[in-house]
């Protein structure tokens, strides 16, 4: 070998190549798409609930008219008789619990409080009235109040004989109350009923009645209070003139906790029928959550779920020294990442123009809502350092920065994957768990 010729045992230099960058763009577009056709795929529950206007339809000439409470009489919580007349005069809204309930009343009564606050300026009152008067004494509802804040002079807290009070919910309000016994009977399951919220006018008549459970309901009914728009149709509480009072509601059976009495059954016999012409809503209708935008907290848990097995499968990888399988499996789940970001934003601004609020609450579930809140900001705080972490591991990789590479790696990998594994069970959590 001459002198002037190369050394065969030097390694030639790397040749610059755009098939990586061209493989790298693939797969983040690819995902990019995927979300989309995962998006757009669904129609939204606008479109599927929005009723037909100007069409003649046939409907059973039945007289439709608001429903009157009847007279009662409960013990407050600081414990003051509370009756009938003391609401009369000025609107106001009421709610059906019990303090042991683990299922929905948290949430219900976490609604009741955000909706008192929306309406703190309005003279609208407030009333909880509990399903469990045995065991929700005042002093039992005092402790509960306090721990919602609930202003006495403007939410009450309702309790009193039993049977007085289920008929008043059954007959008056038309809403189901079960006592569940023997097998059914567990602990902080002892009963079933509605978690419909009843909004009443001042003269003590029934408008309208709304699912607490439903952030987009309770952002309408706050509207309604504060006088920016009519009660909707949908939620507008009407029963027919010949209705029986009082009405007797047979109850469900067990396993059910929120089942609104409807009115429509004691219309299905009617023989005499009118064509009924239905006319556009003069008033703004509410704005419904499209059913892609409530389906995006699933396909996020997908994607962080996706992102954890791709992390691992990674990690095995590079432990077998298979380098450029390493390389696509971490390319891959930056690109899944990304996508999660994109639906992660695009969800919470939706729902923040759609209801009012971008952020779902956890219910007051005692311990379990400190864990939820702990591992929640956790997550929040090292996720704000997953990109950047991530692009410049990937960045010394791609330019072969070997030793620089690893350093990092070790810092990221275990970041990255605490945050997708985090992310999945925050959303069991919130949306499975507490039911949000």
């Amino acid at each position: 070998m001459s002198e002037n010729e190369p050394s065969s045992n030097k390694p030639p230099a790397p040749l610059r190549s755009f098939a990586m960058q061209r493989t790298i763009g693939g797969i983040l577009w690819l995902n990019v798409f995927v979300a989309i056709l995962v998006m757009l795929g669904t129609t939204p529950k606008s479109e599927e609930q929005q009723p037909a206007t100007n069409i003649k339809i046939e409907q059973p000439e039945i007289e439709l008219v608001e429903r009157e409470v009847a007279d009662f009489s409960l013990t407050e919580r600081s414990n003051e008789t509370i009756s009938k007349q003391d609401l009369l005069g000025a609107p106001w809204v009421v709610n059906f619990i019990f303090t042991k309930c683990v299922m929905s009343c948290p949430t219900n009564t976490k609604a009741m409080m955000e909706l008192a606050e929306k309406c703190e300026e309005t003279d609208v009152r407030f009333v909880t009235i509990t399903v469990d008067p045995e065991r929700d004494t005042p002093e039992q509802l005092k402790s509960y109040a306090e721990i919602y804040d609930a202003d006495p002079e403007q939410w009450l807290f309702l309790t009193g004989d039993k049977a007085e009070i289920h008929r008043l919910i059954r007959e008056s309000f038309l809403q189901i109350v079960e006592e569940r016994e023997g097998d059914d009977r567990l602990l902080g399951y002892e009963f079933a009923h509605t978690d419909r919220v009843m909004h009443i006018d001042e003269t003590g008549k029934i408008v309208g009645q709304y699912l607490a459970t439903d952030p987009v309901e309770m952002a309408t009914l706050a509207r309604v209070l504060k006088g920016e728009r009519e009660t909707p149709e949908d939620n507008k509480f009407l029963v027919p003139k010949s209705l029986p009072n009082p009405l007797i509601i047979e109850a469900p059976e067990s396993g059910t906790s929120d089942v609104a009495a409807t009115t429509e059954e004691s219309t299905e016999n009617t023989e005499d029928e009118s064509e009924v012409v239905v006319e556009e809503s003069e008033v703004e209708p509410a704005k419904e959550v499209p059913t892609w935008i409530s389906n995006l907290p699933a396909v996020n848990a997908s994607l962080n779920g996706l992102a954890t097995l791709l992390l691992m499968l990674g990690f095995v990888f590079i432990k077998q020294g298979k380098i450029q399988a390493h390389k696509a499996t971490m390319l891959t789940t930056f690109g899944v990442s990304v996508v999660f970001l994109a639906c992660y934003l695009t969800y919470h601004f939706g729902l923040q123009y759609y209801t009012g609020d971008a952020q779902k609450s956890f219910p007051d579930l005692g311990f379990i809502r400190q864990v939820y809140l702990t591992i929640l900001i956790s997550h929040i705080i090292l996720a704000v350092f997953v990109p950047v972490l991530a692009g410049v591991t990937i960045f010394y990789g791609l330019t072969n920065r070997i030793e620089k590479h690893r350093r990092i790696a070790r810092v990221t990998f275990p970041i990255w994957l605490y945050v997708s594994v985090t992310g999945v069970i925050i959303y069991l959590m919130l949306y499975q768990l507490a039911g949000v």
